[in-house]
């Protein structure tokens, strides 16, 4: 069956109509959409805006200057930071004055402002082509932490004098009590050489001092040497043995029992430590009593203990007892454990102390060790 030339252009027409009808839908739908978007887009202006407002709020309430910078441009600032750069403009390039020195710290300068000197901090945080710039003034911060470092610093000396006589007295009394024997006419040319020879090495022990003396307040150790636990334990019984023969008290100590290990240290300064702890015993020691000295090797630690058969250690004074100035004695300083504590810290030891049963006191002395290689 044929179809006629008109029944065809009919449909075409109907085709046409239909296609267009569509077009018109799918306009007046992207009409819709494109109003959507645009609104969209007005909201998110608007969020931009007001996240920008807040923005430049914040920053504008913070105590420290705050300046933008992207690709060497300044984009935005706060007024804090127009106090430091008063020249400051928005598309300006990104430099500091030539007016401002450098600082003793890093990123510190020194600035003039108003017939005043400031020192302020630089900080920089990069991100990409972008960079954040924060001015701080650490003046008063600087202040602060130069008085607090000048008293800690007249405090030092303080400890620093009181432990000189302190510190100095058990060799000063031992050189005297040697020398007091050379005048003995009853003493021999051997004998003789002998007290000279420890006078003189006692004097030498005084010297030492002095100088250690003078680390007191370095936070840092100078000039450390590997030496052996047996002989920095000879070296403090040598400093004590007068005094403890004077006072009728012994010692017992194995020389004989060496420990594998070595202790890195100022030879000088840590026997000084275990002197002070030995006097402590001395002190409270009664004639006829003995003092025990062990040793022992806990794997990367020595332990040294000082065991003395005294009154034991006060209750009130167990939690004060290496604070400087706590002692019971009417002629003590209170410093000798103090420095003593100190040193060890610094050779990243610890001291403990406590009560022995039924009487005495324990002082365990545990300092880094060493193997030999």
């Amino acid at each position: 069956m044929n179809t006629s030339p008109v029944t065809s252009s009919r449909e075409s027409a109907s085709d046409l109509a239909d296609t267009f009808e569509l077009f018109i839908t799918a306009s007046k739908a992207l009409e819709r959409r494109h109003e959507e978007l645009a609104a969209q887009i007005d909201a998110l202006n608007a969020d931009l805006v007001r996240a920008h407002d807040q923005l430049q709020s914040l920053i504008n309430v913070l105590p420290a200057g705050v300046v933008l910078v992207e690709s060497g441009r300044v984009t935005h600032f706060n007024s804090a930071a127009l106090r430091w750069l008063p020249e400051l403009e928005k598309e300006g390039t990104w430099a500091l004055p030539d007016s401002w020195k450098p600082g003793a710290g890093p990123s510190e300068y020194r600035v003039h402002i108003g017939g005043q000197s400031h020192t302020v901090q630089i900080e920089h945080k990069r991100q990409g082509m972008q960079m954040v710039i924060q001015i701080q003034d650490i003046t008063e911060n600087l202040r602060r932490l130069g008085e607090a470092e000048r008293i800690d610093r007249l405090a030092a000396m303080g400890k620093m004098s009181a432990g000189i006589a302190h510190q100095f007295r058990t060799p000063l009394s031992t050189a005297m009590l040697y020398a007091s024997y050379l005048v003995d006419a009853q003493l021999d040319e051997t004998q003789r050489a002998d007290f000279a020879r420890r006078v003189h090495t006692q004097l030498l022990n005084l010297e030492k001092l002095a100088g250690q003396m003078l680390q007191f307040i370095k936070p840092v150790l100078q000039q450390p040497e590997l030496v052996s636990p047996n002989d920095l334990t000879a070296d403090a019984l040598t400093q004590v043995e007068a005094l403890a023969r004077q006072r009728s008290i012994g010692i017992c100590y194995d020389e004989n029992a060496h420990l594998d290990g070595l202790i890195s240290c100022e030879r000088a300064s840590l026997v000084s430590a275990l002197v002070a702890v030995l006097e402590n015993a001395i002190e409270v020691s009664a004639a006829g009593d003995d003092i025990v000295i062990g040793l022992r090797r806990q794997g990367m630690r020595v332990d040294i203990g000082i065991e003395d058969s005294g009154p034991g250690i006060a209750a009130d004074m167990l939690d004060s007892l290496f604070e400087p100035f706590s002692t019971s004695r009417s002629n003590g300083t209170g410093l000798g454990l103090s420095i003593a504590l100190d040193t060890v810290r610094k050779h990243r030891g610890e001291i403990h102390a406590e009560n022995r049963q039924p009487r005495g006191a324990r002082f365990l002395i545990q300092l880094p060790c060493m193997a030999r290689l």
